[in-house]
């Protein structure tokens, strides 16, 4: 199993979405909104200074559609050169069944 965590600019989350579908229709993924921060580029933080924003998904898939998703957001990443767009992948054990 693997974790993916896909950190990008709320301006291209449609694209990404639209991406990772062609990959798998309906994956499951959580979402986390309004995500402050600053990474190489200018930073995020929702105000009046710096007034963009980032999301995060989070997605835990088997390993093969893992490197499925991680080549599509490299190609997204092509087409949005300057966009602050990240993917994070870590091996991940199957959680306890509580």
């Amino acid at each position: 199993m693997t974790r993916l965590e896909i950190i990008a600019n709320n301006t291209v989350e449609e694209d990404i979405q639209e991406a990772l579908n062609q990959v798998e229709e309906d994956f499951s993924y959580s979402r986390l909104n309004a995500v402050h921060g600053r990474g190489r580029t200018t930073p995020r933080m929702g105000d009046a200074v710096w007034p963009e924003e980032n999301f995060i998904y989070i997605i835990y898939t088997d390993d093969e559609k893992a490197q499925k998703f991680v080549d599509t957001i490299r190609k997204i990443k092509e087409k949005f050169k300057q966009e602050g767009i990240k993917i994070y992948a870590l091996p991940f054990e199957n959680p306890l069944e509580l």
